[in-house]
């Protein structure tokens, strides 16, 4: 027991708390939730606790076992949602006894029974509760009980408090909102552990197989309609599949992810929020950014998959990013700008404050390891862990700035490089640092990917120099770099501000 002023309050009170903490947890990081899991029946049976403590004799009825079945037959007499709960119970409930009873000669009963779901001992104790969850009434009418709790209740009732009792309410949304499956699984009688932990077990086995079998491709299939590539990609799977495929799963690890991420999808239109995320597969590493309408399904069920928003929506493979460029403003939590190999420029990812840029990156970096890294690398400081490395602007030759007008002039804009030191043909992007070299890259391509003409590799490997690409491959490659020279080099280093 624990004391609030002169109410006294149970325990089953906090282990409510945290029960539907559990569930939602549950519901995440799993697809479904099963109508027997552990947690469900612990729910059932905290959720009945509380709404008993303190209850009237008068409401609970002096001859009634069931004290949770007579207080919800007095709210049935002013509240209809009550009413009809109470309808379906005691159909189930006569339905369950006919099944005791093996009343075989009533053909009528015999039909109904047989649709009659197998319920546990634990369902059949706290079945009022558990139909009222399922049947997503059970937040209504614990609402109407702390509503006029001075009829049902008596001083010292959980529900009679000004707090708690709202609060109990309010908490019992979220279990009321979620779908419930009958499926018979495997697993569905014990109960997922923790994200973190998933988060760990899925690192583990992915680190023993990083290649991936044909059985087990991914089931998210993307239609490229562009050549870009950053804002036509759509699911050609079930939209609300992909909608559950941003959050943690089996066949991807979720590195990041943010909410109310603005991004201008068109020129002539305003920036639009949506859930950032960042996916880490066997394989690959992909940045997806979908609009907030797709995810909360705001557009309705009709319009749902054929909804513009799908056109907006941005799914992007780091491994065709090479720089990211980071803007920090002081009114907004920060921006963020891809450019890919080949110097097209994606939308501009604009943070909320609270340094959401800075864990963004920090994320990225920890899923490009060990094969990769970004350059700089961001630097690690006590007390507060990664922060952004402390380069200073450049200022011009002779420039007369003292020490410590240098240390207040630290960089608020940085422009991060993926590399991948292990590769074998890395993208040398040194020559595009100096204008008036006149030399650019001679090869823009994934690092990740090796040259497709084997003729060239083998000769270049038998004269014993150092191959750095293919001469059939480098002609259009570098006619393309002297045609977008001076774009290219804006793009790279001067970024993209509006």
């Amino acid at each position: 027991m624990r004391q609030r002023g002169t109410f006294t309050y149970p325990r089953t009170f906090r282990a409510f708390i945290r029960l539907v903490k559990q569930i939602m947890e549950e519901a995440v990081t799993r697809k479904f939730v099963h109508e027997d899991s552990s947690h469900i029946i612990s729910f059932c049976a905290a959720v009945e606790a509380c709404v008993l403590y303190g209850l009237k004799r008068r409401a609970a009825g002096f001859l009634r076992s069931n004290k949770i079945a007579a207080l919800f037959m007095k709210v049935a007499k002013s509240f209809p949602l009550a009413e009809e709960l109470c309808r379906k119970v005691q159909d189930l409930e006569q339905l369950l006894e006919n099944k005791r009873n093996q009343m075989q000669g009533v053909q009528e009963s015999v039909r109904k029974a047989q649709k009659l779901p197998n319920l546990s001992p634990q369902a059949i104790k706290h079945l009022w509760i558990r139909t009222a969850l399922i049947e997503k009434v059970l937040d209504k009418i614990v609402l109407y009980l702390v509503e006029n709790c001075n009829k049902y209740y008596e001083k010292e009732a959980l529900l009679m408090d000004p707090v708690d009792g709202p609060i109990l309410a309010s908490l019992l949304v979220g279990p009321c909102a979620l779908e419930y499956t009958k499926m018979k699984t495997a697993d569905h009688f014990w109960t997922d552990p923790s994200a973190d932990e998933l988060v760990q077990r899925h690192r583990i086995h992915s680190s023993h197989c990083r290649q991936d079998s044909p059985t087990k491709r991914p089931a998210l299939c993307i239609q490229k309609r562009h050549s870009s590539g950053s804002m036509d990609d759509r699911p050609s799977m079930s939209a609300r599949d992909y909608v559950e495929s941003l959050h943690q799963n089996s066949r991807a690890t979720l590195l990041f992810g943010k909410n109310n991420v603005m991004v201008q999808p068109r020129d002539d239109m305003e920036a639009i929020p949506g859930y950032l995320s960042l996916h880490q597969s066997a394989d690959t590493m992909t940045l997806k950014w979908t609009p907030n309408q797709l995810m909360n399904g705001s557009v309705g069920d009709l319009d749902y998959e054929k909804s513009v928003y799908w056109d907006y929506a941005m799914t992007i493979r780091l491994e065709e990013i090479v720089y990211l460029h980071c803007h920090q403003q002081v009114d907004s939590g920060g921006t963020v700008v891809l450019v890919s190999q080949d110097g097209i420029q994606r939308p501009p990812l604009r943070f909320p404050r609270g340094g959401h840029l800075l864990q963004f990156l920090s994320c990225l970096e920890n899923g490009l390891l060990p094969h990769g890294q970004l350059d700089p690398p961001l630097w690690s400081q006590r007390g507060k862990g990664k922060v952004f490395p402390k380069l200073r602007k450049r200022s011009p030759q002779g420039s007369s700035e003292s020490a410590s007008d240098k240390e207040e002039d630290e960089a608020t804009d940085y422009v991060f490089r993926i590399i991948y030191p292990g590769s074998q043909c890395e993208f040398v992007a040194q020559e595009l640092i100096d204008p008036q070299g006149g030399g650019l890259p001679s090869m823009w391509q994934p690092s990740t990917r090796k040259s497709s003409c084997s003729s060239c590799s083998q000769s270049g490997s038998s004269d014993g120099g150092p191959s750095n690409g293919c001469n059939h491959e480098r002609a259009p490659l570098k006619m393309l770099c002297d045609n977008m020279k001076y774009q290219i080099v804006s793009r790279a280093f001067y970024g993209c501000k509006s």
